[in-house]
């Protein structure tokens, strides 16, 4: 297929990037069933992400995430094709999965993916972020963030990426296991305060700075993967590491996420709005339907912008779509 677009993925190991788009997928039908479009992941993509969604739906009373599927030791594509129901699919998205050490092992390679892709997405352990503070009431990170979230690595890497732009990108800050963190405008207020505050703020002061406006469009869209459980306590393993385990609202809640969707409404704005703005190498190789554009542009304007940790930083004009 020639229209192909690229999502990098970034984030730690075990932060639940396979959970996300697990989640995307099986929520996306629900999202758009008055769009008319239709979500198709191949048949690797599709064997698992099923076998994610069966360990999601599956979470006992109380419990730790585990790793990723398969260990996560390589690189791994999952490819998803999107198009109008019952037509020939119009658009390719290949989300590109890494393990999180790579980010300090195999720097130039994390660099030449995120060089090619127009979309980063990049997944934030929330409650490593988030809880175990040194001070009460600052926006300041838990004592497990810098190991964990590896933000100094993700910083030093964007400072070579920024250095040999050749097209706008959208960067997504998205807080996974958030729950505990956005049932409410304050609490959701905090969170967004520690990204941008504390956990991120010498990312985001490099890639929102009067250089890049135009560049690069920066967001923070946080997704409720479970949707009913809620942050439970720490456990240290011999090794001195920690354990983060999570408990449902109740015994009996079901898998029931939320906002899920949102990391694909930006992503799809982002790319119709470059499409649309006549970007030349766009116009000479992306061909779309006026069908398929306008439904991709009535799912993206739904989006989410400012509810419960919702942001666009930077690059309101990169994300803008008539209508």
């Amino acid at each position: 297929m020639s229209n192909e677009l690229r999502i990098a993925m970034l984030g730690p190991k075990g932060v639940g990037k396979t959970s996300l788009l697990a989640s995307v997928y099986d929520q996306f039908d629900t999202a758009v069933k008055n769009i008319n479009l239709t979500l198709t992941p191949d048949a690797n993509t599709s064997s698992r992400l099923q076998l994610r969604l069966a360990e999601l739906k599956s979470m006992v009373n109380e419990f730790t995430p585990k790793g990723g599927i398969g260990g996560s030791s390589e690189t791994y594509e999952f490819i998803f094709d999107l198009g109008m129901v019952g037509k020939k699919p119009e658009l390719r998205l290949i989300f590109t999965d890494f393990p999180g050490g790579y980010i300090e092992q195999c720097p130039d390679k994390v660099q030449g993916y995120i060089n090619e892709a127009d979309v980063i997405l990049l997944a934030i352990d929330a409650p490593a972020m988030m809880e175990a503070k040194d001070v009460k009431g600052e926006p300041k990170p838990g004592r497990w963030h810098e190991s964990i979230n590896n933000p100094v690595a993700i910083t030093s890497l964007f400072k070579r990426v920024v250095q040999k732009l050749t097209k706008t990108k959208l960067l997504l800050l998205v807080p996974v296991k958030c729950e505990t963190y956005v049932q409410s405008d304050s609490d959701a207020s905090k969170m967004l305060a520690t990204i941008k505050e504390g956990g991120y703020k010498t990312l985001l002061q490099l890639v929102c700075s009067d250089n890049f406006s135009s560049q690069i469009a920066v967001a923070i869209t946080p997704v409720q993967t479970l949707g009913v459980v809620r942050f439970s306590r720490i456990a240290e393993t011999e090794e001195g590491q920690p354990q983060f385990f999570f408990r449902k609202i109740a015994p009996g809640s079901s898998y029931a996420p939320k906002d899920v969707e949102e990391v694909l409404r930006y992503i799809l704005g982002f790319i119709i709005k470059k499409y649309l703005d006549g970007m030349p190498w766009w116009v000479r190789w992306f061909k779309f339907t006026g069908h398929f554009k306008d439904a991709v542009s009535r799912m993206a304007r739904d989006r989410k912008e400012s509810s419960k940790g919702f942001e666009i930083l930077q690059g309101r004009d990169l994300l803008k779509l008539p209508g």
